[in-house]
């Protein structure tokens, strides 16, 4: 009975090392994949990269985002007030082609387009006292990812690519977004 019981533990941990060699060469992942968006092959249509940083939950006159859109041939720059998002500040910046194709390509590098669309999709009133952070490529209108995160837990969130690295790509679009940006309390 005794070698029985310890054939049948020797097969059950040889089975369980094929699963464990198997999951880890498949990436081992449960989480489900987002369709992939080629950025890259997005720098000469009428597709946008919009990054928005939504300010803390509040009174809706003392609530602001900030809205950064770029585009083949611009930045644009946004600071909306209120949660129906009434144009506060806008400034515009020209761009080109080469510009945005580099810009899509450093974006694809951080993992911009990556997120896990089973995960909350929703983001209003997670982090109530900090920001949440909407990632988002569109092309005519239409929405080709939505992701978001916020600056409370890591967990929060469906976006799956590098945060910092994302960010500081659309503040570097703005030339003087420091200083427009210094005077909006999110």
């Amino acid at each position: 009975m005794r070698y029985i019981a310890g054939l049948l533990l020797g097969i059950g941990l040889i089975v369980l090392t094929f699963i464990l060699i198997f999951r880890a060469f498949s990436g081992g992942s449960d989480e489900p994949e987002a369709p992939k968006v080629d950025l890259i092959s997005y720098a000469t249509t009428d597709a946008v990269m919009r990054y928005t940083i939504d300010g803390a939950v509040n009174a809706d006159q003392s609530h602001y985002r900030i809205r950064i859109t770029v585009s083949n041939d611009q930045v644009l720059y946004e600071e909306l007030q209120g949660y129906q998002g009434k144009v506060r500040e806008t400034k515009t910046y020209p761009s080109n082609t080469d510009a945005y194709a580099t810009f899509l390509r450093a974006l694809a590098l951080a993992k911009f387009e990556q997120g896990n669309p089973e995960a909350q999709k929703d983001e209003r009133g997670f982090c109530p006292a900090g920001r949440r952070y909407i990632y988002e490529g569109l092309e005519g209108g239409q929405s080709l990812f939505r992701w978001w995160s916020d600056g409370c837990a890591a967990a929060d969130g469906n976006f799956r690519g590098s945060a910092s690295v994302v960010r500081d790509l659309f503040f570097r679009q703005v030339p003087d977004y420091s200083k427009l940006s210094s005077d909006v309390r999110l």
